[in-house]
């Protein structure tokens, strides 16, 4: 049926077209590491700022200081590490995409498909929609209120070469940092949105072969050819899968290692800052805590789908109409249940499991790093 089969990505993916994090030609099979226009964007902004923001962390001799810095300074890390990612296998990425929207493998094929996928489309939109106010809704509050602070200071701690605390110097650190900053916010929340996107559309392709195979009916004329063309859509999917998870294991690993640091640090922060002396900076926290919790909650959410929508495979298989089917069919069957007993997941940097119990234990490890320093404090 006439359905954009991946609508909401083709804008994420136009937007990192703009900043040079994708792939500008169709069909790559490589990556594409003379992209100059790239590096000429993203190494005097992006990775420039990381540098000056470790310089300004190292330097630190305070620990509330240290963990003001270090918030942000992780975020940025990630960010960088994210990007050398996706340059390298951006067009993994854009090749399962192109299947997706142009096999007719995936085509959807029933009323019962294009509601699924609309439905889901728009649940994952509104969901997007809310981390870009939460992540993007931070950049005003934090910009603008250093524009009204005597003395003068910037939006972030980093260590510049000259003394920016200049009424006239300041005004260079300044106008860099809100440069900077919204580079890397949209960077980062479109970067973490497409890989959220991939896990999602597996899960439905997953969820579709479900439906598929509930629905062999053994008086079909055409059953064997339809049961080994959703045998091929199975194979097609795990090879999808793999491909999938190297493109997000390696950002979704170093995201996992990063942010129960940043949600300690974020939370660290507030507590020790006066709320009632600066509103706009504790409301930017409270936003930014909120991104840093979805940016960690929303991929295990995503990826426990897809164990989910694979795990349900043979139970959907053993409702179909099998057991009135000739022996030949049902022992092609009965292979084809063995077979999808062994599980559909994705990992992140090939030692966790992205699911729901990877939430929890990161913020476990958040917790267990905030109270030891709290009591280091006190």
């Amino acid at each position: 049926m006439d359905y954009d089969r991946i609508r909401p990505v083709r804008f994420l993916t136009g937007v990192l077209k703009w900043w040079r994090l994708w792939p500008r030609k169709e069909s790559i099979s490589t990556p594409d590491w003379t992209n100059w226009q790239a590096y000429a964007l993203h190494v005097p902004f992006t990775f420039l700022f990381v540098l000056l923001l470790w310089l300004e962390a190292i330097r630190s001799r305070d620990i509330q200081h240290t963990a003001d810095v270090l918030l942000i300074c992780l975020t940025t890390t990630a960010l960088g590490g994210k990007m050398i990612n996706i340059w390298k296998y951006a067009h993994v990425a854009q090749g399962i995409l192109f299947e997706w929207s142009t096999c007719d493998l995936f085509e959807l094929r029933s009323k019962q498909e294009v509601d699924m996928w609309r439905f889901e489309h728009r649940r994952f939109n509104r969901v997007i929609m809310f981390y870009c106010l939460c992540s993007v809704g931070v950049i005003p509050l934090i910009v603008i209120q250093p524009l009204f602070d005597i003395p003068n200071r910037l939006p972030f701690w980093m260590w510049t070469p000259f003394d920016w605390q200049q009424p006239v110097l300041f005004w260079y650190a300044f106008i860099y940092q809100v440069t900077t900053i919204p580079i890397i916010c949209i960077c980062n929340v479109t970067m973490d949105v497409v890989n959220w996107y991939l896990m999602l559309h597996l899960s439905l392709c997953l969820r579709m072969l479900g439906q598929r195979l509930s629905k062999l009916q053994h008086d079909d004329k055409d059953l064997r050819e339809k049961f080994l063309e959703l045998v091929h859509l199975h194979q097609r999917l795990k090879q999808q899968a793999l491909g999938i998870e190297i493109f997000i294991s390696k950002s979704t690993f170093t995201q996992i290692l990063v942010s129960s640091l940043i949600i300690c640090f974020t939370i660290y922060s507030m507590q020790m800052s006066p709320v009632l002396q600066d509103l706009p900076g504790f409301a930017a926290m409270m936003q930014y805590l909120v991104a840093m919790i979805m940016q960690v909650m929303l991929p295990t959410i995503y990826g426990n789908a897809v164990i989910d929508s694979a795990s349900m495979l043979t139970d959907s298989l053993y409702n179909s109409d099998w057991p009135d089917m000739n022996s030949r069919m049902r022992r092609l069957v009965l292979m084809f249940m063995v077979y999808l007993n062994r599980p559909v997941t994705l990992k992140a940097g090939g030692f966790f499991h992205i699911g729901l119990p990877l939430f929890t234990k990161t913020m476990n490890q958040a917790y267990s790093l905030l109270a030891l320093l709290l009591n280091m404090n006190q």
